[in-house]
């Protein structure tokens, strides 16, 4: 283990560009109108949950240290599948260390995407009171496929309402870490490269590009 680990204080913003519509869904549906429906704010705006892109980060970086031969807990590839239970966190993977986990809390802080205020000050009047606005989502409809008939199934038609494309949401990542030089270049690096958030992936949703910033 690299003995160069000390407490650093992070903090990023994290612009994210969705290229293609994208849903997250909100687990309800709109009778007669749509079956799923995307996250909103009580303002009616959608924004990205936190637990949505912290999952996504955590999943994507530690896919990266299994490739690069990091031990990390859970891990079927290491043969580590145990899960991190030292009384100091230092001793930890760097999966827990920085997103915790049930023992440890989370040392960084993600919070919701979220619109520009500019923006959000602008659409705050238009969607007020409309159930699905046509400026920033609209209703996908779908088919489920018999995988083994490779045919649509009889009465599965259902509508989705995605997030429009070319939107930007922006959101910060912040705290105090236990982790190496090597180890945040890799967790910044994991960000840069996520190229999809949220469902429907092999059907061409949610993907996006992420830039980010330190902030000093």
């Amino acid at each position: 283990k690299e003995r160069n680990m000390r407490e650093r204080s992070i903090q990023l913003e994290l612009n994210i560009t969705f290229k293609t519509p994208f849903i997250v869904g909100s687990g309800f549906g709109i009778a007669g109108l749509v079956d799923s429906t995307t996250v909103k704010g009580n303002d009616n705006i959608i924004y990205l949950p936190a637990s949505s892109l912290k999952g996504k980060i955590r999943s994507e970086f530690k896919k990266n240290m299994e490739a690069l031969n990091i031990p990390v807990c859970n891990s079927i590839i290491h043969s580590k599948t145990e899960i991190c239970k030292f009384s100091d966190i230092k001793d930890a993977c760097v999966v827990c260390r920085i997103f915790g986990s049930e023992y440890y809390q989370s040392s960084l802080v993600f919070e919701d995407g979220v619109i520009d205020v500019k923006t959000k000050e602008i659409l705050s009047e238009i969607v007020k009171d409309k159930v699905i606005p046509a400026c920033q989502s609209s209703v996908r409809p779908g088919i489920k496929i018999n995988r083994q008939l490779k045919t649509a199934e009889e009465g599965a038609l259902f509508t989705l309402e995605e997030v429009n494309p070319a939107i930007t949401l922006t959101t910060p990542i912040y705290g105090s870490c236990y982790i190496t030089d090597d180890e945040y270049s890799y967790f910044k690096g994991t960000i840069e490269t996520i190229t999809h958030i949220g469902g429907n992936k092999a059907g061409g949703m949610g993907r996006c590009s992420i830039t980010l910033r330190e902030v000093q």
